[in-house]
């Protein structure tokens, strides 16, 4: 029996180191299993958030292309009215300069333009149907000579002796100079509308 018996033993003991190594696998391989798990989460959810950024910086961008598009677009279109608007005016001005209003303040503006100038000798160029009103203006200066020109617009030019120094006083060069002020109040009242 005693053969017998260290049978038994024997095969208890490797059974009980069996199910310990068995026990101890099982052991590690929830371990590792537990471990991969948690390494997968943290790797899924670092690429959801790097998703989310690379969606989001391109959200971002998407949505600032549309407003600079729109921004564009209403520049554009405003652009467009003010350039209509300048248009217009340009369109106006040659029946403004025969209106009264302009022709009272003529001589007073030829003074201002001929203060740059030696009036002496000095030449005030415009168009022949202003000519009758700067004579009228320039009356008492009698040493500056009008030349009614066909190809002047609006206005009237005065060049001093020489032609060294040239005062543009056209109505359309005005404007010229004031297109950004005048393009700026434009703007100004549209907004208001």
């Amino acid at each position: 029996m005693a053969g017998s018996d260290l049978d038994t033993q024997l095969r208890r003991a490797a059974n009980a180191t069996a199910e310990s190594i068995l026990d101890a696998a099982r052991s590690d391989s929830e371990r590792v299993a537990s471990h991969s798990e948690r390494a997968i989460e943290r790797r899924r959810r670092a690429l959801e958030e790097l998703k989310e950024a690379e969606y989001g910086a391109d959200a971002r961008r998407a949505v600032a292309n549309e407003r600079h598009a729109a921004m564009r677009a209403v520049l554009m279109a405003r652009t467009q009215v003010v350039d209509r608007v300048l248009e217009r005016v340009r369109a106006l001005l040659p029946a403004a300069s025969m209106e009264e209003r302009y022709l009272r303040g003529l001589g007073t503006e030829l003074s201002e333009a001929l203060t740059f100038v030696d009036r002496d000798d000095a030449v005030v160029r415009c168009s022949p149907a202003l000519e009758p009103a700067v004579r009228k203006a320039l009356s008492d200066t009698p040493r500056v000579r009008v030349e009614p020109n066909e190809e002047m617009g609006t206005g009237f030019i005065v060049v001093g002796a020489g032609g060294s120094v040239v005062v543009d006083g056209q109505l359309d060069t005005r404007i010229a100079r004031s297109v950004s002020s005048l393009a700026i109040e434009i703007d100004a009242r549209l907004q208001e509308l």
